[in-house]
């Protein structure tokens, strides 16, 4: 029987690793646990062993976990199957780091879950609700390093001082698992030595050359990719040849939802590769990327984010609130911009219609 998370956690949380060893649908477990509000939960750097489930349920800021304003009855249903299982329930968190950075225009977060005395897994928080994180998400179209990336290998380093030895096992969802690619493959190579997995659940590829370097060869066996069948966000960019497709419970963009991904007996339900009609969208959506030049790119993302700004959006919340109203301000702050920046944007945007003309006849 086909199950998703909530199902896994009821049946297989009262399994042990002993019994059931760590696998892919544990890391995406822990990975879903990194978007909790755990500021003034979980200790910083240097501040202590860590915190148990115990002691986050009978802190103060408790109820704070959850306040994410659109998972945020999500994520408790899942921390509470967590906290109450037999398989989950001696893992400790710590090493809790958060920044955010408006004018850096950078989001960031990880948290580091003890398995053991000896084994430890590095989660990355992905995209949270906040403009500024999908601009740097943006941003990754035409920097060739991002602020989120530089803070995830210094965050990786933190980690691997302070826990002395033992295993590493690193991942996240959508730009966290980026995070986790990027910064195991620009670590040190006593460092890389430690880990022993990397997952990225339906993260972004990166620019050309990046799978070229040394030190992502030498850690490419311990790489493992998981993408939705209909995925968006997760094939975007240059991707690397290896990656894994798991079958889901809804439709388009929504699957990058990790509730909605297809488990049966305490794994993924695999498929041979993404639908044909996701992979043009991702294709067409690439190709268009990769028409328009450094400067272009910057240009586009630039003034997407000032026309959002200009519109008083603050959030993706905002985009459900009042979409009616929102289009409306929208329209008047582009009527705003001075004329040049217009029709540049707009010869942008008209670009896409012909990418994907273009693709479409290539691919007949």
């Amino acid at each position: 029987m086909k199950s998703n998370l909530i199902r896994y956690l009821h049946e297989y949380g009262k399994k042990s690793f002993r019994e059931v060893p760590f696998s892919e649908v544990d890391a995406l477990v822990l990975a879903q646990l990194s978007y909790l509000k755990l500021e003034e939960v979980v200790p910083g750097f240097g501040k202590g062993g860590g915190v148990s489930w115990e002691e986050i349920r009978a802190h103060e800021n408790y109820n704070h976990l959850f306040s994410d304003p659109i998972y945020g009855k999500q994520h408790r249903s899942v921390f509470e199957l967590v906290a109450e299982s037999r398989r989950y329930r001696k893992i400790r968190a710590n090493y809790f780091v958060e920044w955010f950075d408006e004018e850096k225009e950078a989001q960031f977060a990880a948290v580091t879950f003890f398995l053991g005395a000896t084994s430890f897994f590095v989660s990355f928080r992905g995209t949270d609700e906040t403009l500024v994180g999908w601009k740097e998400d943006f941003n990754m179209g035409y920097m060739e390093t991002v602020p989120s990336q530089k803070k995830a290998l210094a965050y990786l380093k933190g980690v691997a001082r302070y826990t002395g030895g033992g295993r590493l096992i690193l991942g996240g969802h959508s730009k966290g698992g980026n995070l986790a690619i990027y910064a195991a493959a620009c670590a040190p190579v006593t460092i890389q030595r430690r880990i022993r997995r990397i997952y990225s659940f339906d993260g972004p590829g990166f620019r050309k050359g990046f799978y070229d370097r040394p030190g992502f060869r030498r850690i490419e066996d311990k790489y493992c990719k998981i993408v939705p069948e209909q995925s968006l966000i997760g094939m975007l960019l240059v991707n690397y040849r290896k990656y894994r497709v798991v079958e889901s419970y809804k439709n388009g963009v929504i699957q990058h939802d990790l509730m909605q991904w297809k488990i049966r007996n305490g794994r993924f339900v695999y498929r041979k590769d993404v639908y044909r009609r996701s992979s043009r969208r991702t294709g067409i959506l690439n190709a268009w990327m990769d028409s328009l030049n450094r400067e272009q790119t910057a240009f586009f993302v630039e003034t997407l984010y000032e026309l959002l700004t200009s519109a008083r959006v603050r959030s993706v919340v905002d985009f459900f609130r009042a979409p009616v109203r929102l289009i409306h301000r929208l329209i008047q702050s582009f009527r705003k911009l001075d004329q040049e920046q217009r029709r540049s944007f707009l010869e942008i945007i008209l670009k896409l219609p012909r990418t994907a003309g273009n693709f479409y006849r290539k691919s007949r």
